[in-house]
C-alpha cells in the first residue's frame, strides 16, 4: 500500500489538545476482536461519549486493534472503512492498545494475555502492523503510541532464555519505526507496560532493563531506541508495587526513558485483615488478579489468595481495575488516592503526551460497583473525574 497516496485520498484530520496533550479512554473496555466490532463501537458508543466530553472539538480515540482486526486492516479497503468511520464520529486516533493479542473478553484470559511475548515473531509482526495502521490514521503533526506487554510473564519457566531474543526484537522494531518516521514524517513510539508479576514489574527494574540491556552495546543507536521505545505508565500497576507515582514519573524522566503513554487506572485496596470472602466477587475467572501486601506477602491470583490468606497485617492491593470515580466503602477502597496534585504536576512536566483512562474490567465488576450503569455512562464519569484533576 502506498502511504502518501492513501493519505491524499483520505484528507486531513483536526487535532484536539489538552494542554498540548491528547486524552481519551481505552476502547478495550468494549468487547470485540474484529474490525466490525470496532466499527460498531464507533457508530453506537462514541457519539454519545463524545457529545458529553467533547461536543465542540474532535474526540481522541484510544483504539484497541486485536490481531484478527489487524489482519483485516492490511487491505486498503478496510483501512478506508475505518478511517471513514472515525471521521464520521468527528474523532481522531492517536494511540492503540496492542497489549492483548487475541480474545480479551467473555473468555478465560489470565496469563494468556502475555502471549505471544516479545520473544515470538508473531508479536513483532502484529505490532508492526498496528503501528503502520496507526500511522495512516494519525493527524499530521501528532505522535502515535502503542502499548504492549512488558516483555513477558515473569513466571514463564523459559523467560530467562527468551530475554536476548526479546531485546533483539525490540531493537528491530525501533529500526522499523525510525524507517516509518522517515517515510511518513510521523513519530511513533512503543510503550512497554510494567505490570505485576511480569519481567518488567517495578520502576527500578524497568530503568535497569533500559540502561543495562536494551541500550547497552546495541547495534541500533541510542538516539533511535530512546526516540521509539519507552514505557506505558499504568497507575494501577504502579500502585500495586506500593510505589509513589510521582517518584516513578520523575525517575523515568531523569533516566531519559520516554513515557510513551500514561494509563489512568486504579486497583482495589483494603486492610489485609479483611475477611477474604469480601473479595470473592472480584474473582471473575477471566482476568489475572495479582495481590500484594505492604507486609511483603504476594499472590499470583485470587484463587491462590483464598487458599492461603494473609498471615500478617498491613494494606492489601488487588490487581482489579475499578472506575476512577468509584468512592469505595468502609472496607474496600481504590488506589485513586495515590494520584495527588503532585502526580498531575509531575506528569505535566514529563515527556508524556498521551493520557488514557483504562478500566477494561467493567463487564466483570461486581454490580455494587457498576450500579446499573452502561459502559458509556461509566466512561463519561471516569473521564470527567480525570479531566477535573487535570
Amino acid at each position: 500500500m502506498d502511504f502518501r497516496n492513501y493519505l491524499r485520498t483520505q484528507g486531513t484530520f483536526p487535532v484536539q489538545l489538552k494542554d498540548g496533550r491528547h486524552f481519551s479512554y481505552c476502547l478495550n473496555v468494549h468487547p470485540g476482536e474484529s474490525l466490525d466490532d470496532i466499527l460498531r463501537v464507533l457508530k453506537h458508543d462514541i457519539p454519545g461519549i463524545k457529545a458529553a466530553l467533547s461536543p465542540q472539538a474532535p474526540f481522541g480515540l484510544g483504539l484497541r486493534i486485536a490481531h484478527q482486526a489487524s489482519l483485516t486492516l492490511r487491505a486498503s479497503e478496510a483501512m478506508a472503512q475505518l478511517s471513514a468511520a472515525i471521521k464520521a464520529a468527528d474523532a481522531y486516533a492517536f494511540t492503540i492498545n496492542g497489549f492483548p493479542y487475541g480474545a480479551f473478553h467473555q473468555t478465560r484470559v489470565k496469563e494468556q494475555v502475555y502471549q505471544p511475548d516479545w520473544s515470538f515473531s508473531a508479536r513483532q509482526d502484529y505490532t508492526q502492523d498496528i503501528f503502520f495502521q496507526l500511522a495512516m490514521l494519525l493527524p499530521e503533526g501528532t505522535e502515535g503510541s502503542v502499548s504492549t506487554v512488558p516483555l513477558g510473564y515473569k513466571f514463564d519457566p523459559d523467560a530467562p532464555q527468551k530475554r536476548a531474543r526479546m531485546i533483539q526484537q525490540l531493537r528491530e522494531l525501533a529500526t522499523f519505526l525510525d524507517f516509518l518516521e522517515k517515510d511518513t514524517g510521523k513519530r511513533l513510539h512503543l510503550g512497554l507496560e510494567p505490570e505485576p508479576d511480569c519481567i518488567l514489574e517495578t520502576t527500578p527494574e524497568t530503568i535497569a532493563f533500559f540502561e543495562e540491556e536494551l541500550l547497552k552495546d546495541s547495534p541500533v543507536s541510542e538516539e533511535i531506541l530512546r526516540r521509539h521505545i519507552g514505557i506505558c505508565l499504568d497507575t494501577c500497576h504502579v500502585a500495586m508495587q506500593f510505589e509513589d507515582p510521582v517518584e516513578s514519573v520523575i525517575q523515568l524522566d531523569q533516566a531519559g526513558i520516554l513515557i510513551s503513554k500514561t494509563q489512568i487506572s486504579a486497583a482495589v485496596e483494603c486492610d489485609a485483615s479483611l475477611d477474604p470472602e469480601k473479595l470473592r466477587a472480584f474473582d471473575d475467572g477471566v482476568y489475572l488478579h495479582q495481590l500484594k501486601s505492604t507486609s511483603g506477602e504476594a499472590w499470583r491470583d485470587l484463587p491462590h489468595f483464598f487458599e492461603a490468606p494473609p498471615t500478617q497485617t498491613g494494606t492489601l492491593r488487588i490487581h482489579a481495575h475499578v472506575p476512577m470515580h468509584w468512592q469505595g466503602n468502609e472496607e474496600l477502597h481504590s488506589t485513586a488516592h495515590t494520584l495527588t496534585p503532585a502526580f498531575w504536576h509531575a506528569l505535566a512536566r514529563s515527556s508524556c503526551q498521551h493520557l488514557e483512562v483504562e478500566t477494561y474490567t467493567f463487564d466483570v465488576l461486581p454490580e455494587t460497583i457498576r450500579q446499573g450503569h452502561s459502559i458509556a455512562e461509566d466512561m463519561i464519569e471516569e473521564c470527567r473525574w480525570v479531566l477535573d484533576q487535570l
